[in-house]
């Protein structure tokens, strides 16, 4: 997934349900175990006020950590 102002409005597009399947995807692929986690509906709202609110330099910044998670699980 290429992390851009692009993928942040499809991410802000998402049900609640739709956007935590996917965050639980992402931590599972980036070798993150988030089953003993519940995430809520405020952690959600947090997550699309953060998303709404990421500058080009965010997302730059959160698209090389997804990159580096994913490089180090390939290791």
């Amino acid at each position: 997934m290429q992390f851009d102002k692009d993928a942040v409005e499809r991410l802000l597009g998402m049900n609640d349900t739709q956007l935590r399947f996917l965050i639980k995807k992402l931590a599972t692929e980036a070798g993150l175990d988030l089953s003993s986690f519940n995430i809520s509906s405020n952690d959600i709202s947090s997550l699309r006020n953060a998303l709404a609110n990421a500058t080009d330099e965010d997302i730059a910044k959160a698209a090389e950590q997804l990159s580096r998670l994913k490089k180090r699980k390939e290791d």
